[in-house]
Order: C-alpha cells, then structure tokens, then sequence
C-alpha cells in the first residue's frame, strides 16, 4: 500500500498546491494591495483563486459578476444615418 498526498488538502499548504492556476475577476470594495501591485475600490482585476479567496475573506474584495461589453463605435461621419454632424467646409 502506497500512501501519496496528491488529494490531501489539509497536510499541505496551499502555497505549494498546483489549483492556483485559474483566474478570476474581482470587485475590489476597499484600496489595498493585489497582485504586488496598489488596487482602488471600485477596480476591476484578475487574481488567483487563492490571492482572491484571501481578499474576499478579509472583505477587501468579491467575485465580480459585472460582463463586459464591448462600446459601440460608429465611425461614419456625415452619413444620413450618422449621429456626429457632418464637417464644416473651408471656404476659398
């Protein structure tokens, strides 16, 4: 019989864990440190699993469920369907 430690989540720290490979987007609620680098409430950023289970639970941070949208750029000018008014003509 073989004893590993592949499974066993409480004899090995995390630190040495391979889960922490995934990542996910958090609201961050209060200005601290994330990532090594400074973060301000209402930011936006992609942590580890593991670096945002420590936010969360210090409720610096939670998991954002805002989906990004993509801004509408219309680039036509001077169309009839164009909301941007035409350009002024020099005069010669």
């Amino acid at each position: 019989m073989t004893l590993t430690t592949e499974k066993a989540v409480g004899i090995l720290s995390t630190a040495f864990s391979k889960k922490g490979d995934e990542m996910k987007k958090y609201l961050i609620l209060s200005d601290t440190l994330a990532d090594n680098k400074k973060v301000k409430a209402g930011d936006i950023v992609e942590l580890s699993d593991d670096e945002g289970a420590i936010l969360v639970g210090y409720k610096k941070a939670e998991l954002s469920t805002v989906k990004e949208t993509k801004k509408k750029t219309d680039r036509s000018v001077g169309l009839e369907k164009s909301e941007t008014p035409s350009p002024k003509k020099r005069s010669k």
